[in-house]
């Protein structure tokens, strides 16, 4: 009886184990406050608005339509190992066939943490710039090539 107790207690364990150690690292997740689940790309929208929040500006509003141009952008940028605005007319033409807009910015980087990449952008005059704009969506998109080195795009427009 105390094999079979401790065979249950084993298998119970190793039940809940794989049960919570599973976590879901999808780019295209989103929390339930309408902001990405992925961590990288949550970071830098959070540090983003942290900045505009403290100069007196209002936060961007994540738009998953946006991000995913961006995270094209980036899966693009890691698979030819460059960093470019290469296609940024047809990345916002493609977002205007659901979004009406009046204004675009782009920023990229690669190489950086979400911090590094935010902090390089600020101390940039035109990256700072359209972090800066008056824009008021947004969606950011993180990549990663064969040597784990992260691209990142963000895309910054002000709606109709």
């Amino acid at each position: 009886m105390k094999n079979k107790r401790i065979e249950f207690f084993f298998w119970l364990l190793l039940f809940l184990f794989l049960a919570f150690s599973c976590e879901d690292d999808s780019l295209t997740s989103k929390n339930n406050n309408g902001t990405p689940s992925n961590s990288v790309e949550a970071e830098v929208h959070r540090l983003i608005n942290l900045h505009r929040a403290g100069i007196g500006l209002p936060a961007l509003e994540w738009n998953d339509i946006i991000a995913n141009e961006c995270r094209q952008h980036s899966q693009d940028m890691a698979n030819a190992h460059t960093i470019n605005h290469d296609g940024f007319n047809e990345r916002i033409n493609k977002i205007g066939e659901t979004i009406s807009w009046n204004w675009a910015g782009e920023n990229v980087a690669y190489n950086y943490s979400a911090q590094g990449a935010v902090t390089a952008w600020l101390n940039s005059p035109g990256h700072k710039s359209n972090i800066e704009s008056n824009s008021n969506l947004t969606g950011v998109g993180v990549a990663f090539d064969e040597d784990s080195v992260m691209y990142f795009t963000q895309i910054f427009i002000k709606s109709n």
